[in-house]
């Protein structure tokens, strides 16, 4: 996000306030005094001049915050929220979280978003900051459960079949049990410890039938995964980011050969590509116009690191000649994998295409707690 744009105003936010990149689009002044009430509780909030929202600038500003931000946050009618992101949403896990609070700060609406997006929260937080009522809607939070979605989002884990989330989440409201099995322990640790009160779910290293429950949530980096027959249509897949590439490419090489390289590695790996965290590579690489391409369009971050921190490490496939006569270190690819992921070891040690070597190493569990 950059810092400043015209038409905005960086509010600095309370310490220890939370860090989402929020967008706040008061189109009255007097709901710009609340907007900046509400911007005063995070590290991250922009708000917007009510004088650069008229004449039809709203909608234009708005979809460039949907880029940008994290969350949307309109002071306003609902209808003018509703009729302004319409045209902008794709999914539900994509989307940024959409509340719509009036301009005399009673109440604030969970809009777009809810679960993934974090809508849901962020209105918690909002009605907290200004003492407003918070509306929310969705079906789960109504019975006072969890959805499938909280579990994604507290593990930062991605949803390979949308599609699955309704057989999950309608289980969990049936009361019909929802398995969640995860082979890596401690991360199975730390979600019972997070979700086991709610006594809907239940936890397994592997995931099989059992009596009771209705539908799945298998976590695994795994590119294919066999459900049991009872299970299969409901069960959803959830994809742990925990799978750092560590790539050198020659200069000039495209966004589009670099992504063949990796869906090439990744498949012959059996690892999912929706599981990787970030790219690693050496800090020469900072401009290189195709890996940072596919990293934005990825959505997955970029790691750098000088030579000299790369040559610390030895390479469990020995020196590369072309990173020394090139780039002046002993090798790019299985040492950033290393260094990155903070792994004892590599997945898949160093892979070459034409123009693109790639090195997988799988990052240990954190506990987000």
């Amino acid at each position: 996000m950059r810092a400043m744009d015209r038409g905005y105003n960086r509010v600095k936010g309370k310490d220890g306030a939370a860090d989402e990149r929020i967008a706040i689009f008061p189109v009255t002044e007097r709901g710009a005094s609340v907007a900046r009430g509400i911007a005063r509780g995070f590290v991250k909030a922009a708000v917007f001049k009510p004088g650069s929202l008229k004449g039809g600038r709203l909608g234009k500003k708005v979809r460039s915050a949907f880029q940008r931000f994290d969350a949307i946050v309109f002071i306003s009618a609902t209808g003018i929220a509703v009729r302004t992101v319409a045209p902008l949403l794709k999914d539900k896990t994509s989307d940024p979280a959409v509340i719509v609070v009036d301009e005399r700060g009673r109440f604030a609406i969970s809009l777009v978003s809810g679960h993934l997006g974090g809508a849901n929260d962020l209105t918690r937080k909002v009605s907290s900051i200004i003492k407003a009522a918070p509306v929310i809607t969705t079906a789960t939070d109504l019975a006072g459960l969890p959805c499938i979605e909280d579990v994604a989002r507290r593990f930062s884990l991605a949803i390979e079949d949308k599609a699955a989330i309704k057989a999950v989440n309608s289980a969990i409201l049936a009361g019909k049990g929802v398995l969640i099995a995860d082979g890596n322990r401690e991360r199975l640790k730390a979600v019972r410890k997070a979700f086991g009160r709610f006594r809907v779910f239940t936890f397994s290293k592997t995931l099989s039938e059992r009596p009771g429950i209705g539908a799945a949530a298998v976590i695994t980096n795994k590119r294919r995964y066999q459900a049991p027959e009872a299970l299969r249509k409901k069960t959803l897949i959830l994809r742990p980011r925990d799978i750092v590439a560590g790539m050198g490419c020659r200069k000039g090489t495209s966004s589009r050969e670099i992504e063949r390289a990796i869906e090439k590695v990744f498949k012959e790996a059996g690892l999912s590509r929706l599981s990787i965290r970030n790219i690693a590579t050496v800090s020469l690489k900072r401009r290189e116009r195709g890996l940072v391409s596919y990293a934005r369009r990825e959505g997955v971050g970029l790691h750098f690191f000088t030579p000299a921190e790369l040559d610390r490490v030895q390479p469990p496939s020995g020196p590369s000649k072309a990173a020394i006569q090139n780039l002046g270190v002993r090798a790019v690819a299985e040492p950033a994998a290393l260094l990155s992921s903070g792994a004892l070891k590599l997945c898949v040690k160093k892979a070459k295409t034409k123009k693109v070597t790639v090195a997988i190493a799988e990052a240990p569990f954190t506990s987000l707690a």
